[in-house]
């Protein structure tokens, strides 16, 4: 989430003007029973969670990932918190504004010890859509400042999972816009819980 990927190709999408690793050993993967249950997963969650596991198992490889449409280059994002790690977008998803949990807008991924990356979570992402009341123009916005009085958000804040997205929020670097998102740590075990922002076995370094 944090070059400049064509502004994640977000602003041509809409065709608009409105102007939040491998030093620690790998964490353990979560198992049946971490999906079924757990303090931040809400019941019934398991199988949907396996679902989106099943989905993105593919992913592991980057080639393919790439192939999928997302695009590689960002930093490992992290913070006293915990990390992120790498997030690798789908431009097209992300523009679409349409979730599907089984087509995460994001995929998070850590660098290994020796080379290589290994796939960590999903992210899902929304962008916060405003209209300018006295033009009418609707878009994106990009400011790391609220947007003015004059302008309404247009798009209801997201669920998936049981859980409402966090957010809204601005975006982690100029390139990005405010809005909502929502972490699945389906591939490696977070102790803060499986939809936390940060997770704090994580490292970048």
């Amino acid at each position: 989430m944090r070059t400049n990927t064509a502004r994640w190709m977000i602003g041509v999408a809409f065709g608009l003007v409105l102007g939040g690793c491998a030093g620690t050993p790998n964490p353990v993967e979560p198992t049946s029973a971490t999906l079924a249950a757990g303090s931040q997963v809400a019941a019934g969650v398991g199988p949907e969670l396996a679902a989106v596991r099943a989905a993105t198992a593919p992913f592991h490889d980057v080639d393919v990932a790439g192939a999928a449409g997302y695009v590689f280059g960002e930093p490992c994002i992290a913070s006293p918190a915990g990390a992120m790690g790498i997030h690798t977008p789908n431009p097209a998803l992300i523009a679409s504004q349409a979730l599907d949990p089984q087509q995460p807008e994001v995929l998070l991924y850590l660098p290994k010890p020796g080379g290589g990356l290994r796939l960590i979570g999903v992210e899902y992402l929304q962008v916060v859509l405003l209209r300018n009341t006295e033009t009418g123009q609707l878009g994106p916005w990009f400011s790391g400042g609220p947007w003015p009085a004059t302008y309404e958000v247009v798009t209801p804040t997201p669920q998936l999972f049981g859980q409402t997205f966090d957010g809204p929020m601005p975006g982690h670097s100029p390139s990005m816009p405010w809005h909502w998102d929502l972490h699945a740590w389906v591939w490696a075990n977070n102790p803060s819980g499986m939809f936390a922002q940060w997770n704090p076995a994580l490292r970048c370094d």
